[in-house]
């Protein structure tokens, strides 16, 4: 957790440093046109005196955030953790977010990815569960397993999150890609 911390902060102080120094050195924007009418953007006054252009301002997207799973409070609430309609309510996001419905790909010698997002950290215990084509393929605690080996044709994936007492918290819905051979028409590149 400290560590975590310690790193937050490290990055933070160099967000001000750099917002801090860079400020200064961007605080201008001149546009010159040459004679042969390229135009140049500079930091620096051009002799001709003109005046500095007004920029637009710059996009900004902010990160999302997610929530922290609840941590069991008290010895009764260390033995418990959060209720499973907690549970449910945290991990409510959880969906295969690749391969999207219907994909189509072309067979070739690399893995397919299956990922899935979970929009919060798991907590101890707590598992995913993956089903291709309506068996059990493995349970595994990574965000993303790649699948070796598939034939050609229509293929199924689902998810579902387990907790630590074997419950099921949430179900990805079943997505449905094809694996397509590679002929002449449709070469796969590599």
């Amino acid at each position: 957790m400290s560590m975590v911390v310690h790193k937050t902060f490290f990055m933070i102080l160099i967000a001000f440093l750099l917002a801090v120094t860079v400020t200064p050195l961007t605080a201008q924007v001149y546009k010159v046109v040459d004679k042969d009418g390229n135009v140049t953007f500079t930091d620096q006054p051009p002799t001709d005196g003109s005046k500095p252009i007004k920029l637009a301002p710059i996009s900004v997207i902010e990160a999302p955030t997610y929530e922290k799973a609840p941590e069991p409070t008290g010895e009764e609430g260390a033995e418990e953790g959060p209720s499973l309609s907690e549970m449910r309510r945290i991990y409510r996001d959880f969906a295969i977010i690749s391969p999207e419905q219907d994909d189509s790909m072309l067979r070739s010698d690399g893995p397919i990815p299956v990922a899935w997002n979970v929009g919060a950290a798991l907590q101890p215990g707590m598992q995913v569960t993956l089903f291709l084509d309506g068996k059990i393929h493995m349970t595994t605690i990574q965000p993303m397993i790649p699948l070796s080996g598939l034939e050609r044709g229509e293929h199924t994936v689902k998810a579902e999150l387990r907790d630590s007492k074997n419950r099921i918290i949430a179900t990805a819905g079943t997505i449905t890609f094809f694996i397509r051979q590679p002929n002449l028409y449709n070469r796969a590149r590599g």
